[in-house]
């Protein structure tokens, strides 16, 4: 045996692997991503709402650019935040992007016009969010080595309160009205943020870069974009795809719950939609990589978007009921989180272990244009709000969907040709 994992880079005596400390950095990881996740899994709900009240006389074209900014930016900080993390503590880090973070969702409740909106919930909640995510989910990495994957699974845990929170804003719209329901979830989100501002410790003095220390945040963040990675079919592949993924993911879960209306639901049932969309995904976050350990990462994420592809087509499309509605939810919600929880050890596979912060935050950042464009694009389609224009946008969803499958198999292929029983 020897003092270095199996890719020979990291010294394995630098890690506690578990301790108090380090499961309190957990915790802490937890509590701050539940702020992250809850609130990117809850704007079906705030969109539902506003979409009827607030911006009733606004297209849904115009609606749009408001979570597809925040989506945005919740992916494509990370190639600042990412640097800056490596640069300077993580509480200098978390602090400017909570307090924006919370900000923004205490200026949402009471937004009443297109433009607040925008500013607040897409820009400032949008850019707080992005900040804080990356080194939320990379402080773990300075506390577990072997154990990393078990300790990152409870982190992720924080996508729990996306069940949670829908779930609280539909109970409590009918009784205080949206601006104290914001108020409330922006109130929890404060009491979270505390709680992890307060928990996560880094040890970058440690297991850091010294060389990192001192270099110029613009460098950092040019080093980090890799574009160099793109001359790579594989990674080119599954950039390609995860692009054409992120059109289908955020058309789903931004407007299954106003396509539940439209088909006759009432308010309150069509955000249990989101609900059902959400609870699965906690088995999507768990399951799939579980699998992938045994089948192979590409073989996984492309079963994955296949089942999202043929749910799409085969339930959400042809079945006008819901129930139909309803496995809809539970189907793709377990697809799309087993996506989203794929996609890192999917670049990891093709990365070496000192390139892959690099070329995963690259890839987001291009894919982060996908959130950009998907909803305005999607939103034209179902302008008039018909069913008739729903199904256009869910037929684009699925077409999107499809073609990220096309894309992850290519990629699969031009690492191992056509060969099926391949660990890959």
């Amino acid at each position: 045996m020897t003092n270095y994992d199996a890719f020979g880079h990291e010294d394995e005596t630098q890690f506690p692997e578990g301790g108090l400390r380090a499961w309190l950095c957990v915790c802490g990881s937890t509590f701050g991503l539940m702020t992250v996740f809850g609130v990117m899994n809850t704007i079906s709900s705030i969109q539902l709402y506003i979409q009827s009240n607030q911006l009733k006389d606004e297209k849904i074209s115009n609606i749009a650019w408001i979570f597809s900014l925040y989506m945005f930016f919740n992916l494509s900080m990370s190639i600042v935040s990412g640097p800056l993390f490596d640069t300077v503590d993580i509480k200098k880090v978390l602090l400017p992007g909570m307090i924006l973070n919370c900000i923004g969702l205490y200026a949402t409740a009471y937004s009443t016009k297109l433009w607040h909106f925008i500013l607040s919930f897409g820009f400032a909640a949008g850019i707080g969010s992005g900040i804080t995510m990356t080194p939320l989910i990379s402080v773990i990495s300075h506390w577990f080595l072997k154990n990393r994957g078990l300790a990152s699974g409870v982190s992720q845990c924080g996508s729990l309160s996306g069940v949670f929170f829908p779930l609280m804003l539909r109970s409590l719209y009918p009784k205080i009205g949206f601006q104290k329901s914001m108020v409330i979830m922006a109130s929890i989100c404060v009491f979270l943020c505390i709680l992890s501002f307060c928990l996560v410790k880094d040890r970058s003095d440690i297991v850091g870069d010294p060389a990192l220390r001192g270099v110029p945040l613009m460098r950092r963040v040019r080093e980090n974009l890799d574009l160099k990675s793109f001359k790579e079919k594989p990674y080119s592949l599954l950039t390609a795809g995860l692009f054409l993924n992120e059109f289908s993911i955020l058309l789903v879960i931004t407007y299954v719950s106003t396509y539940g209306e439209v088909r006759g639901m009432s308010q309150s049932t069509a955000f249990l939609l989101l609900t059902v969309l959400n609870s699965a995904g906690v088995l999507g976050k768990l399951i799939p990589p579980m699998i992938s350990d045994k089948m192979g990462r590409f073989n996984v994420m492309i079963i994955i978007s296949v089942i999202m592809s043929i749910s799409i087509f085969a339930i959400w499309l042809p079945y006008y009921n819901n129930v139909g509605l309803f496995i809809f939810a539970a189907v793709y919600g377990f697809g799309f989180s087993g996506s989203y929880s794929m996609t890192p050890t999917a670049v990891s596979q093709i990365s070496e272990t000192k390139k892959f912060g690099s070329r995963f935050a690259t890839c987001y950042f291009v894919v982060a244009f996908g959130n950009l464009i998907s909803m305005p694009i999607g939103s034209l389609l179902i302008n008039e709000q018909t069913v008739s224009n729903y199904n256009h946008m869910i037929i684009f969803a699925g077409c999107s969907c499809f073609g990220a499958t096309i894309l992850f198999t290519l990629a699969r292929i031009s690492i191992v040709g056509t060969k099926l029983k391949v660990f890959v």
